[in-house]
């Protein structure tokens, strides 16, 4: 499973490295995205949503958001 980590970085940073990781991932393939962003758990649900990737879970990790995504 690869890890994004996204921490420090501002938005859309975070969810242009999650687009980028899941385009070269395989079909199927699991995402870990670690964040710190506070927008990033509302951009990452929609964007999951809008490019129809599953959001499988997202949670606070104290300092940090990290979501896990599965590319169908």
């Amino acid at each position: 499973m690869n890890t994004v980590d996204a921490r420090g970085k501002s938005c859309p940073l975070p969810i242009v490295l999650v687009s980028q990781a899941v385009r070269a991932a395989a079909p199927g393939a699991k995402l870990v995205v670690q964040a710190d962003d506070r927008a990033f758990p509302e951009d990452i649900r929609a964007w999951c949503k809008k490019m129809g990737h599953e959001l499988v879970s997202l949670v606070s990790r104290g300092s940090f958001f990290e979501a896990q995504i599965k590319k169908p």
